[in-house]
């Protein structure tokens, strides 16, 4: 082994790199081995890692269920480590990453967002974790650094917000200001009780007879869910695209942070009518507040469970295969028609595209959504 040729390196420099080298072979240690492990501490920093824990989760290699994780659950994991780790640990070699840094990681985070923080500290688990174990033997990290995180979660209270009668009735006026593929999408939102992600990426072939069908791969519990649209829902479907929301700019549907903005633009013109403040709502209370009105309009535990596409448990799970495809279309159905007549009420069922055969006679202005008239 040779440390250069003079004069680009000294006869100092020559003679401090030969006396670590005796130093290495008079304790026993092989220069050789020292200097590849140095070459890779330089090689393997954090995001390098990362890379290659990203391939083993795209080939379903990052856990012991050896499957493949879904677009969304991919793309959350790049995020969280693109906006929380990559700032601050992505030049760091990781094999010098400690207990100490990551736990200051996910306090910092916590002193802001909670529940973000444990969202952070639980990919970290999975990210070092994996880089520890045999499945991340392309990295070789000896020890895992993030052993014990989960002691660090933040409490999170459980959401529990869902919509009065008297904000569904400023929510649908509050759309007739709203772009059309945005007053569509949210509308959509109530009607079928679907996660924004499902709504957001629908395609049009996914439609079919009236129902659609939201794939395994798309759905949270990877179970298919098939939603049987009203009159009104199918017409709020249709985009003459290949996606239901296609975007502006890009081949592909409209990036997921828009709707937050419509959103916000929809809950400003809420208070503004209102003159009240609103507490602020996010598109899965919606599926709550669908799910908060199956019991007014007597409609049963498992149709409920059924609707928001929850799975059975338990031995219910295994032997009961009944996929109560009718109860859900009637569910649907009447679900519509309960919006579709407060939209009438507030005299916006012409402007939010609700079918002519769907508009009835208003029904009287009443207190909490709870004491609305049960359709017929």
């Amino acid at each position: 082994m040779l440390a250069g040729f003079y004069p680009s390196v000294t006869i100092a420099d020559a003679r401090e790199w030969a006396e670590k080298i005796n130093e290495q072979i008079d304790a026993g240690i092989d220069p050789r081995v020292v200097l590849r492990e140095e070459k890779r501490r330089d090689i393997m920093t954090v995001s390098k890692a990362h890379e290659l824990y990203m391939v083993a989760v795209n080939e379903g290699r990052s856990s012991r269920a050896k499957r493949p994780n879904k677009p969304r659950t991919v793309k959350d994991k790049i995020d969280i480590f693109e906006l929380d780790i990559k700032p601050v640990l992505g030049t760091r070699c990781v094999y010098e990453v400690t207990e100490r840094d990551l736990i200051n990681l996910v306090e910092k985070k916590g002193r802001k967002a909670k529940i973000r923080a444990n969202r952070l500290a639980a990919e970290l688990k999975v990210f070092f974790g994996w880089a520890a174990s045999l499945r991340g033997l392309a990295v070789g990290l000896e020890t895992d650094p993030s052993r014990r995180l989960g002691d660090l979660r933040f409490p999170e209270t459980p959401r529990s917000r869902k919509l009065s009668m008297q904000e569904i009735e400023w929510f649908l006026a509050a759309l007739v200001e709203e772009q059309k593929h945005f007053q569509r999408g949210m509308l959509l939102w109530l009607l079928t009780a679907a996660r924004i992600s499902e709504v957001a990426n629908a395609r049009t072939d996914e439609i079919e007879d009236g129902i659609w069908t939201i794939p395994s791969e798309r759905s949270k519990n990877s179970t298919e869910h098939r939603i049987a649209l009203g009159p009104w829902g199918l017409s709020l479907m249709e985009s003459g695209s290949e996606w239901v929301f296609p975007g502006d700019k890009i081949k592909g549907p409209r990036n997921r942070s828009v709707w937050y903005k419509a959103r916000d633009r929809v809950h400003a013109r809420m208070i503004e009518a209102s003159g009240q403040q609103i507490e602020r709502f996010t598109p899965h209370d919606f599926r709550r507040t669908a799910r908060s009105n199956t019991k007014r309009l007597n409609v049963d535990f498992d149709t409920a469970e059924a609707m928001l596409n929850h799975v059975k448990k338990g031995l219910e799970r295994t032997y009961d295969l009944y996929e109560m495809e009718e109860e859900k279309r009637a569910w649907f159905l009447k679900w519509e028609r309960e919006v579709a007549a407060i939209a009438e009420r507030v005299g916006v069922a012409e402007e939010l595209g609700v079918p002519p055969n769907e508009r009835s006679i208003p029904l009287p202005a009443v207190g909490p959504l709870e004491e609305l008239p049960k359709c017929a």
